[in-house]
């Protein structure tokens, strides 16, 4: 939520109503009705903040600036504090729009802005993948603080985003200097020059980080990242002994004691045993008669390839894609609030009846609506979140008639990548930080889809990331088949389209060059350390075909 705070302006200064005008020859010569106006918006103003920051109440702060915009339609904090609003409660499309337009009126006359309120805002854009309006505000807040090393950085941090590395090293070289230091900046400037292949340059500032560095999460990440370097130079030994201590340090962090690691296991042994044949089969397409879409869900486990497949589908015009979502989970919300039953989705499927099904599934096309817009509803939507693999069986007995494209890769290769990656502390990932913690997770989720696979309603297609890499347009017109639509030539140019876009999982450089074979077969560098974890994954090698 926005703190953009605009306090009472002196006589000369802007007016606080962004008319373009002085206060003195605006609201203050307005007469004594209009300056009550002004007296109430700003009570108004007070009355968000305090709603937003003291009470955590972003629904209610968000109508205070709504009231705010009613009388001042141009006010800036008022549009920022309605855009953080709306993306908090997961409406990204139309929090996105009040954003933009909060930076469009900072933008217009930033010189009058005050500089730290320009990067505030800058980073809150971020926050929400509106990169090109933040590197404009992070851009005008280095003219205003040219020796500020925190607005540098936040040019240097959208640049890296968008895969724009040549100018981000050179944002980020101004940043070094002004705080040369500083173990956040030195890490990232590893990072660019990872992109850049200069593996010596990054593996000597990495090591200077670690050597002197006491902050356990900057370490920690400093660890993982030399881990990477390692592995580039083909230090496997090395780079495996990194990734162990990354993950030593990560799981010492106090935050991931109040995670449950237990949670995602009990969920899957839930699961297994709760959808039975009767449930899976409950309802079918026709008791519905409804006029919603078919759904499409893309899932799998982690790093397996489904930013790389949703990449490729974005690019085809009838296909609407999302990134990471929280639409499965809200509709898991609405299912517990109508049944009462918390905790136990498959318990509170069999207590609904048709016309309450009707209502989930309305719900979840209404949400769609509203975070990705009404365009979504006119062409093939394809929810993409891995790991809602867990919810196969809520997705079978709510659509029937949905598509899944289910990602697969060689398990090894799986597991490897995720043991490169930093994951914040959730349920979902809090296993993913230890080795033997990854393979649990692996062979957990993937024990569940191999019992529910051949029962589910829904049509699925097991799409191996090793088939793309070697025949990436029979790979891809098996997908399009599945979803109905004709094969389309430019989703092959797929980076193109990543090139300079916000991607909001740790894929985003990858998927924006070509498809490249080295990512195949990776794990066999590294045969000396899983074998303690190989009896978790040999089922699935077998299983999968990748013997």
């Amino acid at each position: 939520m926005s703190n953009i705070n605009y306090q009472k302006s002196g006589r000369n200064d802007p007016c606080p109503c962004n008319s373009g005008k002085k206060y003195k020859h605006c609201c203050e010569t307005a007469g004594r009705p209009v300056q009550a106006g002004a007296i109430d918006y700003q009570v108004l103003l007070d009355r968000a903040r305090n709603h937003a920051y003291q009470q955590g109440n972003f629904a209610v702060a968000e109508q205070c600036y709504r009231e705010v915009l009613a009388i001042k339609p141009n006010n800036i904090e008022a549009l920022a504090g309605v855009g953080q609003g709306l993306c908090r409660r997961h409406r990204r499309a139309e929090g996105s729009q009040y954003l933009a337009k909060a930076a469009k009126q900072m933008l217009r006359h930033p010189e009058k802005i005050e500089a730290c309120l320009l990067l505030e805002l800058a980073e809150q854009l971020q926050m929400w993948g509106e990169l090109d309006w933040a590197l404009q505000l992070a851009r005008a807040a280095v003219k205003r603080m040219p020796d500020n090393p925190v607005a540098h950085y936040g040019v240097a941090a959208c640049l890296h985003r968008l895969n724009h590395t040549d100018q981000a090293i050179a944002a980020m070289t101004k940043v070094l200097r002004l705080a040369p230091e500083d173990a956040g900046c030195q890490i990232l400037m590893a990072l660019l020059e990872l992109d850049k292949k200069q593996f010596e340059k990054a593996q000597r500032r990495l090591e200077q980080v670690i050597a002197q560095e006491r902050d356990p999460k900057q370490l920690a990440r400093a660890c993982l990242e030399l881990a990477k370097v390692y592995d580039k130079q083909q230090r496997y030994a090395d780079a495996f002994a990194m990734l162990s201590k990354a993950g030593d340090l990560h799981r010492s962090l106090p935050e991931l004691s109040r995670v449950d690691a237990e949670y995602i296991f009990n969920n899957i042994a839930l699961f297994k045993q709760g959808y039975d044949d009767a449930l899976l089969r409950r309802w079918s397409v026709a008791d519905f008669a409804d006029d919603w879409p078919a759904p499409v869900f893309l899932i799998g486990f982690l790093r397996s390839g489904t930013t790389l497949t949703e990449q490729v589908l974005a690019m085809h015009p009838e296909v609407l894609t999302s990134d990471e979502n929280r639409l499965i989970e809200e509709t898991l919300a609405e299912l517990a609030a109508m049944t009462g039953v918390t905790n136990n989705p498959p318990e509170a499927l069999r207590r609904l009846n048709i016309d309450q099904v009707r209502r989930l599934r309305r719900f979840y096309w209404q949400r769609v609506s509203e975070e990705f817009t009404p365009v979504a509803l006119k062409k093939r939507f394809v929810n993409k979140v891995a790991l809602n693999s867990i919810e196969t069986g809520l997705i079978s007995c709510l659509f029937p008639e949905a598509k899944i494209l289910f990602a697969l890769r060689d398990p090894r290769d799986v597991c490897l990548s995720c043991a490169m990656q930093a994951f914040t502390a959730a349920p979902a990932t809090v296993n993913l930080l230890s080795w033997s913690g990854i393979a649990r997770q692996y062979a957990a989720v993937m024990d569940l889809w191999l019992s529910l696979r051949q029962r589910i309603a829904p049509e699925y297609l097991e799409l191996r990331y090793e088939d793309v890499v070697s025949d990436f347009e029979t790979s891809f017109r098996r997908v399009f088949a599945l979803l109905g639509v004709a094969w389309h030539p430019d989703v092959s140019r797929y980076h193109e389209r990543v090139a300079g876009r916000y991607v909001a999982t740790p894929s985003f450089a990858a998927v924006s060059q070509p498809l490249y074979g080295s990512a195949v077969a990776r794990w066999s560098a590294y045969t000396e350390q899983f074998e303690p974890i190989m009896p978790l994954l040999a089922p699935y090698i077998e299983a999968f075909g990748y013997r």
